[in-house]
């Protein structure tokens, strides 16, 4: 497909959108707003029409029309403005993604851009929290003070993904350039290196959830018993290693198996505690209110109320939401609006897997994975 100039500017955007996405800046906005004044110029009536027939495109329209509509119904009105404006995306991304062609030459350059972009994301990270323990502040190679640019649950999932990519498409596209080997195999250490430093305690597990799952895809044509068993005993061992390099890390996790229905502290705002005491009142308010929800606007505001009644301090002083993108889908927008999103994400999930793409496949495991506790 030979690109003219048009079509060169519809295609610069998506580029430097994965350039600029792991360092999650404003920016990211305006390269939206700019790939749409471009797509007018590129529009073709059979990409258009045949985009608008593609059940994906509407279901996310659909989704995003019942926000609106929940919205028009909701009391705190800002609130409901926030969410239909957090949600613009799910009007503008499908429609770049189904109503254009998309070459292959240009899919490749956004993910090798998304891989750059998390590289050098990576690298100011790591060089800024290694200024700051110069003078004296090695926190900043942990959680939240190291990853400044998003929250780290997010861009250890990013950089999960780039691993992937490195793994699965590098040795294809770059096989003739001897140099790529070893340069990838440096990005792949690098991410891996500040995931752990990320400290995040679902990108620890989305980590070792995905690592055996590409392992066995990479090599699944020589895979017997003895090499699965021996892929177990290797992840082990680098379990066991990655908690020596990384034992501040690592101590996150153990809030997870600490945490009882007996020991359940009301006041604290500790991640794992405070999850499961929010996802508490929310089934109950979803039991209220489960055909239609409490609209998209109040539905922050009908948690705070529970949090107040029911005592559980930690989560009412910091304002917390859900944390679990499908209990405030289902307590915003009820039933229907959470059988969208299902569809969406875990039905994605099974469409990958029978159609055996990889990429989509893990990227669906990993919005999955944040959706339940993000």
């Amino acid at each position: 497909m030979e690109l003219t100039f048009k079509n060169r500017l519809f295609y610069f955007f998506p580029v430097l959108f994965c350039f600029c996405l792991p360092f999650g800046t404003l920016i990211l906005s305006g390269i939206i707003i700019l790939w749409g004044i471009t797509s007018f110029f590129n529009l073709e009536k059979q990409s258009l029409v045949g985009g608008f027939k593609n059940p994906l495109l509407l279901l996310f329209y659909l989704f995003f029309l019942i926000t609106c509509i929940s919205a028009l119904f909701s009391k705190n009105a800002p609130e409901a403005l926030f969410n239909i404006e957090n949600k613009l995306s799910l009007i503008f991304l499908p429609y770049y993604i189904f109503c254009f062609k998309w070459p292959v030459e240009i899919i490749k350059k956004c993910l090798v851009s998304f891989v750059s972009g998390c590289f050098f994301a990576c690298l100011y990270l790591i060089v800024r929290a290694t200024m700051y323990s110069f003078n004296g502040h090695s926190e900043y190679f942990f959680y939240t003070l190291f990853s400044d640019l998003i929250h780290a649950s997010y861009f250890a999932m990013y950089l999960i993904l780039a691993i992937s990519i490195v793994v699965i498409y590098y040795p294809r596209w770059y096989k003739a350039q001897k140099q790529f080997k070893y340069i990838s195999t440096f990005f792949v250490i690098t991410f891996i290196v500040t995931i752990f430093l990320c400290s995040s305690k679902l990108g620890m597990i989305s980590f070792f959830i995905c690592l055996p799952l590409l392992v066995i895809y990479k090599f699944r044509a020589v895979f017997t018993g003895r090499r699965v068993l021996i892929l177990l005993a290797g992840l082990i061992i680098i379990i066991i290693v990655f908690g020596k390099l990384f034992p501040e890390s690592f101590s996150r996790l153990n809030s997870i198996t600490a945490v009882t229905q007996q020991k359940i502290d009301k006041t604290s705002a500790e991640s794992t505690t405070v999850r499961i005491l929010i996802w508490q009142q929310c089934v109950k308010l979803i039991g209220d209110h489960f055909l239609s929800g409490v609209g998209v606007g109040d539905a922050n505001d009908s948690l705070m109320d529970a949090y107040r009644v029911n005592g559980i301090s930690g989560a009412y002083e910091h304002k917390l939401n859900a944390h679990n993108q499908y209990l405030q889908t289902f307590l915003g927008l009820g039933v229907v609006g959470f059988l969208l999103l299902f569809i969406l994400t875990f039905g994605q999930l099974i469409v990958a897997f029978i159609k055996r793409n990889f990429i989509l496949f893990l990227f669906m495991i990993l919005i999955t994975l944040n959706f339940l506790v993000e």
